[in-house]
């Protein structure tokens, strides 16, 4: 479909478009490393534990928030309140 004439998607409740960066980065934990990072009884779900706390030290970073912050309000309320969040 020509780029032109493509319709403008307006449903970003249902799916977004991901960055390639962040696909790049998360094509190993939906091929080879998945696991739930809230299972702390088995290998799985240490490394996926570690991953999430890597991406939220690397948002954090980004916003120059803490950590803990950022840990805080997408453990309690979920990951869209992250930008209306004062950090």
């Amino acid at each position: 479909m020509n780029e032109l004439k493509k319709p403008i998607y307006l449903d970003y409740s249902a799916t977004t478009p991901v960055d390639p960066r962040v696909a790049q980065k998360m094509i190993p934990f939906l091929t080879e490393e998945f696991g739930n990072p809230a299972s702390r009884s088995h290998s799985y779900g240490w490394t996926s534990e570690a991953a999430v706390e890597n991406a939220r030290e690397e948002v954090a970073k980004l916003v120059n928030c803490a950590m803990e912050a950022i840990a805080e309000r997408v453990e309690r309320h979920g990951g869209d309140h992250l930008s209306r969040s004062a950090c």
